[in-house]
């Protein structure tokens, strides 16, 4: 996935993988993690669609 420089300024900024993922566990919607090949960091983003969905995520849906 690639990020613009505006989008990658705006965005939250998490060190490691897991961070973004407790983050993203929190929301009320649907978030994965990805690393920004701009700033190397980690960000969250709502797009899902082909892409591997964290495993509170899966189950969340499951329980549905």
């Amino acid at each position: 996935m690639r990020t613009r420089p505006g989008i990658c300024r705006r965005k939250a900024r998490y060190a490691s993988e897991e961070e973004a993922l407790r983050v993203a566990e929190k929301a009320p919607f649907p978030l994965r993690p990805y690393r920004c090949e701009l700033c190397r960091q980690f960000h969250l983003t709502s797009r899902t669609k082909g892409m591997r969905l964290p495993r509170f995520e899966i189950e969340r849906r499951q329980a549905k």
